[in-house]
């Protein structure tokens, strides 16, 4: 068989401490054909020098121009959608700058990509502490129909897209539509979805998931975890970003589903006892997880979310 041709898609930001590693898990990668697409958001630490000596050095390795600092992760993503030239290959994967992708990361999940028909695929991931502790991050549990509206498949470091999915994001990273949308993640996720498109979480952990104090958003277990996203619950951030979207949704979504994802919209916008039990009734489609599903459905009738 033809080894697939993946163009990786790699945001960096002062990530000088683990780069290196980074680069080695991703360009070691076995049975396909790698390039990595590197966009650095105004890195102050050395990481511009590590990127440009690999680069020189490993004809693979393309550095886009330096712009100015656009201040989130996604951002960076956004302007990688938007700038990387991805044509020529077969499969588009996205990368942090601080993990550890397993050998056969790329190609087991191209051959899962090809023998279901499939536009996307994540999987599990391992945690892996500064101490060295390890600790399985759940993420594959059966999907829901809407469960794209609540949350993402898995971290977009384990994510491997098909060309048309890449380009269907870039157009509605180009449209504006995304930006009220802070995580890249769950807005190609969502994209998939809505779209109608097929995608697929596995099971088996493909990436050394760094913790550390500078993640964007880590593995999220323990009380402290918990409680900070309870506060985004109440503060109604998870629910704005719901409702964001959403938005993103009705933009792709074919028009046999429109109907559909304008009446959840009409629910997630109201904020009356009907919307609310309408929303309750829905948490089941909402989540993933099945004790995810009590909650919401609980928070969302006690008004909270």
């Amino acid at each position: 068989m033809t080894r697939p041709r993946v163009a990786v898609l790699l945001a960096t930001h002062d990530g000088a401490a683990w780069l290196g590693e980074q680069l080695d898990s991703i360009l070691d990668q076995r049975d396909v054909d790698v390039c990595v697409v590197v966009s650095d958001d105004a890195s102050g630490d050395g990481t511009a020098q590590i990127l440009a000596e690999r680069s020189a050095a490993d004809a693979r390795i393309t550095v886009l121009p330096a712009l100015p600092a656009s201040g989130s992760a996604a951002a960076n993503f956004a302007r990688l959608f938007r700038d990387a030239d991805v044509s020529g290959v077969d499969l588009v994967a996205l990368s942090d700058q601080d993990d550890v992708w397993l050998p056969d990361k790329l190609a087991r999940h191209a051959a899962l990509l090809a023998a279901r028909g499939l536009d996307g695929v994540s999987s599990q991931v391992t945690a892996v502490r500064p101490d060295g502790s390890r600790r399985l991050v759940r993420k594959a549990f059966p999907q829901r129909p809407y469960d794209w509206v609540c949350e993402s498949p898995g971290p977009g470091s384990t994510f491997l897209l098909t060309p048309r999915l890449v380009s269907l994001v870039g157009d509605v990273v180009r449209s504006g539509l995304a930006a009220p949308v802070e995580f890249n993640d769950w807005l190609v996720y969502a994209v998939c979805r809505a779209r109608g498109w097929g995608w697929h979480i596995d099971e088996v952990p493909s990436v050394d998931y760094r913790q550390h104090g500078d993640n964007v958003m880590g593995a999220n277990h323990g009380r402290s975890a918990a409680l900070a996203r309870l506060r985004l619950v109440r503060s109604r951030w998870h629910r704005s970003q719901a409702l964001a979207v959403v938005d993103v949704g009705l933009a792709v979504v074919p028009p046999s589903g429109r109907p559909a994802l304008q009446r959840l919209r009409g629910d997630l916008a109201g904020g009356g006892p009907v919307h609310r039990l309408a929303l309750a009734r829905r948490a089941g489609q909402l989540r993933r997880r099945p004790r995810d599903r009590v909650l919401l459905a609980a928070l969302v009738l006690a008004g909270i979310w």
